[in-house]
């Protein structure tokens, strides 16, 4: 247990949003049905940053050397607050994940609707209706929660890393099978858990109410791992949710660990987390969970050092519950392979959106916000893109005979990564033993814990083309 369990990717939560985090925003071919106007950024967070001179080999400043998940961009050097720049200094910051590549599929049997088989931005907007925000995130999904009705979308089938929104699909595996008050003695291999942890102590009971607290409101892997095995044990849970998303039509994704923590073959879409999204709002205890503020998660005595700690306080790290009125979730998450991903929902006027984000370099809610707020302003001035299909609704979708151009998978973006076809590449072993030696933590913590321009629209036609369960792998690469 502790060999699958010990991961690098630590990085799980929010990172601050700075100037090196607005460099690098890539343009990506925009798919539109109709003709909207220009977006304005509905904040700083979404403008791209000033121009930079190109990186020059044998410049004053030798390139750094960085990690797989990062790029190289010259930011500016300044020698006080209220100076221009004087140079330009190269810098390693977070780039946009690399979707994975799969089989072309016929669009007519696209879940969710046909448009849906398209990549960059997907809308359809009559006269008068601004465009979508410029955002960061390689795919993301706007769509009535109850109706299921897709406002708009960017990508919305292309395969990337989940991250920590994957747990909302543990949460809707597992809360109907567990009874909140049952008790789960903590294992060594639930405490060494890499990554956001509650602090849970080898040989101390905790309540399955207070994991799932600790799960969902903070992101904490140790929970999600204690959850797992009181719901049957590690590879019982994830057959389990395998088999909840192909009952919920979410024929994108493969789940290989309950936490969401990078596993080489695992991967998402921004549809399948608003189903899983959606599935999961209908739970009454899964609402309450992702809603509290702040929870009270048990102490307990060290094994190892006979240390006592007292029950302390976790907090919600999603922080659109605190700064976006009327927000009601869901989950947040971030690997280094993944970047932020996202799940939001959010109520106004009697009406509910969801919102799904994948890949994004910043953790800010402003984009998401942005997003939202179009939603709210429009959904009765465009006409749906598809839905969200319900249980069973759907077949997984068929290979086309001939491939059709304008499916054919985009390039990545200008600044990402360069990968290969199965996504991001893996950690070399000496980044792993460096993360792994930083959480190398003997002691209980709580962990508080998110752009692609948009281009010009056209107007297309779609073309008509006639047209997974992977090997499970228990070493982890993040």
């Amino acid at each position: 247990m502790s060999t699958r369990r010990t991961r690098w990717a630590v990085a799980c939560a929010a990172w601050p949003l700075g100037l090196v985090m607005t460099l690098g925003y890539a343009a990506q071919p925009a798919t539109a049905l109709t003709a909207p106007s220009a977006a304005s950024a509905a904040s700083a967070d979404m403008l791209p940053a000033a121009a930079a001179p190109a990186l020059v080999p044998g410049a004053a400043h030798p390139t750094p050397s960085c990690q797989e998940w990062q790029t190289v961009t010259l930011v500016p050097k300044v020698p006080s607050a209220s100076a221009s720049p004087t140079s330009w200094v190269p810098w390693c910051h977070n780039a946009p994940p690399t979707p994975f590549t799969h089989a072309a599929r016929d669009p007519d049997t696209v879940v969710g609707g046909p448009l849906l088989a398209h990549t960059g931005v997907i809308v359809q907007a009559g006269p008068g209706v601004p465009g979508l925000p410029e955002v960061g995130d390689v795919s993301y999904l706007i769509a009535d929660l109850d109706t299921g009705e897709i406002l708009a979308a960017k990508s919305p089938h292309a395969w990337l890393r989940p991250a920590s929104t994957l747990k909302t699909l543990t949460a809707l595996t597992l809360i109907p099978r567990l009874d909140p008050k049952q008790v789960v003695v903590a294992t060594d291999g639930q405490v060494a858990a890499n990554g956001t942890r509650a602090g849970m102590i080898a040989g101390n009971p905790y309540p399955v109410r207070s994991l799932f607290e600790a799960m969902l409101m903070l992101s904490a892997n140790d929970a999600a791992y204690g959850l797992a095995d009181a719901g049957g044990g590690y590879d019982k849970t994830l057959a389990l949710m395998n088999a909840k998303a192909r009952q919920l039509c979410a024929f994108d994704t493969v789940a290989l660990d309950p936490s969401g923590l990078d596993e080489p073959g695992q991967h998402s879409s921004a549809y399948d987390l608003a189903l899983f999204g959606r599935a999961a709002m209908a739970l009454r205890d899964f609402r309450k969970y992702i809603t509290m503020r702040d929870a009270v998660f048990p102490g307990g005595t060290s094994k190892r050092t006979k240390q006592t700690y007292k029950p302390f306080h976790i907090p919600n790290i999603n922080r659109l519950l605190v700064n976006y009125p009327g927000a009601i979730g869901i989950k947040p998450g971030r690997t280094n392979h993944a970047q932020h991903t996202f799940i939001g929902a959010a109520t106004r006027k009697g009406r509910s959106l969801i919102v799904t984000q994948m890949g994004s370099t910043t953790g800010s809610w402003k984009p998401t916000a942005a997003l939202l707020d179009w939603g709210f302003a429009n959904a009765d001035r465009v006409t749906p893109i598809g839905r969200l299909v319900g249980p069973g609704e759907a077949s997984p979708p068929k290979a086309p005979r001939e491939v059709p151009a304008a499916i054919q998978p985009t390039a990545p973006a200008a600044s990402a990564v360069a990968a290969p076809a199965s996504g991001t590449p893996r950690p070399t072993a000496s980044a792993h033993a460096a993360a792994t030696r930083r959480v190398a933590l003997d002691r209980p913590f709580p962990i508080p814990g998110r752009g692609a321009i948009a281009g010009a629209v056209v107007v297309i036609s779609l073309l008509a083309g006639a047209g997974t369960w992977l090997a499970r792998r228990r070493r982890h690469d993040n």
